[in-house]
């Protein structure tokens, strides 16, 4: 009886309902007849037991085998392929525990039956009955729990693999999303005789909530812009996606940081996305260093050159925190020779590698700017980033981490 179900199970999975008329009827009979064979096996061995025993040799014990295997087979056969399923309401207890009653069941139904079909035996042949009640029952709970258990597998392995099938498809829709957002995110620093532009863009998963442009504006004039959506993930990356459209719409249009900062800050909040965005636009010309900006609750940008460190300061909250409110516009000139930095949290909130609360911080990050800020931009650019990876012992980014550096050639100086 223990090997009766292995080829139907395979064949025909236990969980789920049955696949069609034609097709249950044919696992039902593939099943009775795996359950006559076992049945068959079982009799044989327990009469060749009663013949070395002394016994005569009696049909009748084949038969009751037969009967046993017949009964337990088709009852498990029913109750997991067709009534288990339509029991998903009850507890697993419960339901495991009327399958087994069932199996209880026909057991005692067989017993009664092989009595009926000889009443003498239990006077003539009371003990090889018995053991044969009792080896059948055995066998009968033992192949009931194996199926039970081998449902239960198969309904945990369907379960993994959809899983495992959600999130490939998820996976593979995020990686997706990243190719469309790295698209998104310039080529290459602009080209320009006066300027020498790097920038990063790391993402702390596959897609991030930062974002970086470089705009061509009339006049020959450089339109910087960095932003921040607080949080990360595909619905930071969708609400940044659509800013950073929206910002090479208006820039043309737009001469005033502070004015475009308001614009913005009135859609993020009409979006109704209970999200807010940290975000800095500069407008720069490349030939004289004039620089207009306007900070919607970003980190202050960095200039540096032989004076020191100064920060950039003016503007408002992040966008969409109050968009009935003006945003204030200042103005910068970058000397020849002097950098101008714009960062994101993931820089001077990077973690340290012991755990603890103290972040990078912007003390930090001058320290690094003031010292490295004439090496050019790239040589800056890959300081700051070597400095923020120690400092947090190269684990993974806790933030998107996203810097551009600008630096204001010297005369005489070409590209």
């Amino acid at each position: 009886m223990a090997g009766q179900t292995l080829l139907e199970t395979r064949a025909f999975p236990l969980a789920g309902p049955g696949p069609g008329v034609g097709r249950a009827l044919l696992t039902f009979c593939l099943w009775a007849a795996s359950s006559a064979i076992v049945g068959l096996l079982v009799g044989a061995l327990v009469s060749a037991g009663v013949v070395l025993s002394g016994g005569l040799f009696d049909i009748w014990f084949i038969q009751q085998s037969v009967l046993f295997a017949e009964a337990v087979g088709l009852s498990t056969l029913v109750g997991l392929r067709y009534a288990f399923p339509s029991m998903e309401s009850l507890s697993p207890l419960l339901r495991y525990g009327l399958l087994l009653l069932t199996l209880a069941g026909a057991v005692f139904s067989a017993a009664l039956l092989s009595v009926a079909l000889r009443p003498r035996v239990l006077f003539t042949s009371l003990r090889p009955f018995l053991t044969l009640v009792a080896v059948n029952a055995v066998l009968a709970l033992l192949v009931g729990a194996a199926l039970i258990a081998w449902e239960q597998l198969q309904r945990t392995l369907a379960r993994a693999l959809e899983q495992v099938r959600v999130k490939e498809a998820f996976e593979r829709e995020m990686e997706l999303a990243r190719d469309v957002q790295r698209a998104l995110l310039p080529e290459a620093p602009p080209a320009s005789e006066h300027l020498d532009v790097a920038f990063s863009c790391r993402p702390a998963a596959l897609v991030g909530g930062d974002t970086l442009d470089f705009l061509e504006l009339p006049e020959g004039r450089l339109g910087l812009s960095i932003g921040d959506v607080v949080g990360k993930g595909m619905a930071a990356a969708l609400l940044m996606a659509n800013l950073q459209s929206l910002v090479r719409a208006l820039a043309a249009r737009e001469p005033d940081p502070a004015a475009l900062n308001r614009v913005l800050s009135q859609v993020v909040a009409g979006r109704g996305a209970n999200r807010f965005v940290t975000f800095a636009y500069g407008v720069l010309d490349p030939s004289s260093g004039e620089l207009h900006y306007s900070l919607a609750g970003h980190h202050p940008p960095l200039v540096a050159g032989a004076t020191g460190v100064r920060l950039l300061e003016a503007g408002g909250l992040p966008l969409g925190v109050m968009p009935e409110l003006d945003y204030v516009s200042g103005s910068d000139r970058l000397a020849a020779g002097e950098t101008l930095v714009l960062y994101t949290d993931g820089v001077v909130e990077a973690p340290p590698a012991d755990g603890s609360d103290d972040e990078f911080g912007r003390d930090r990050l001058c320290e690094i700017v003031e010292r490295h800020h004439a090496s050019g931009a790239q040589a800056l650019l890959d300081a700051i980033l070597a400095a923020v990876d120690e400092y947090s012992g190269h684990r993974p980014q806790a933030d998107d981490t996203t810097i551009v550096v600008v630096r204001s050639r010297e005369r005489g100086v070409t590209r």
